[in-house]
């Protein structure tokens, strides 16, 4: 029996499909657009969200991070230990930062986040994800940087988005996993963090 290139490759969440040929024309002036069509608009709350742990897994943790720091002292791996030093404090301070709002604006044209401004040749589909009891409007762009474009929004707009972005952009009921993506999820199921 053989296995068709498409299931090995979807498995690694890659594809053997062209990109579709919606991007950008080389030469694109924003003003051949025409007069802007407001769909809905609102305010995306921006907050990092780090999940409390509880104590004994956080004792647990603490205790061995201290052994292995003592570990990597003992060999004097101090790249190392500045490494995870640096990942500790990028993340307590992410923990900290205030919640603040940025104003998101659907329109015919594209979708405008706070300051910028993201064309529908730019963006590729989009669907929805629950994440921490609350859900979340994830936008996939042609470009790697920035990728995904996350939005928070009310519950009760859900359809009115889904309304004006199906009019330029593909919905997909399903997140699309990569092979990454589908690793973690499968190595997080077992354990109860």
């Amino acid at each position: 029996m053989q296995i068709p290139y498409s299931k090995i490759l979807n498995f690694f969440g890659m594809s053997n499909q062209k990109p579709s040929d919606t991007k950008r024309p080389d030469g694109f002036d924003p003003q051949t657009l025409g007069p802007k069509e407001k769909y809905i608009e609102w305010d995306s709350v921006v907050k990092a969200e780090i999940k409390e742990m509880n104590k004994r897994f956080s004792r647990t943790v603490i205790i061995i991070a201290v052994v292995i720091a003592l570990l990597l002292v003992v060999m004097q791996e101090f790249g190392l230990i500045f490494v995870v030093a640096s990942l500790i404090f990028f993340l307590i301070s992410l923990n900290r930062l205030p919640e603040h709002t940025v104003h998101v604006e659907v329109s015919s044209h594209g979708i405008k986040y706070g300051d910028s401004m993201y064309y529908w040749y730019e963006l590729k589909q989009f669907f929805f994800k629950k994440v921490a009891e609350a859900e979340i409007l994830i936008v996939d762009t042609y470009t790697y940087l920035p990728g995904r474009l996350f939005f928070s929004f009310i519950l009760e707009d859900r359809t009115k988005i889904k309304e004006a972005l199906d009019k330029h952009i593909n919905f997909l009921s399903i997140e699309p996993l990569s092979f990454l993506d589908k690793f973690f999820e499968n190595v997080k199921s077992k354990f109860n963090i």
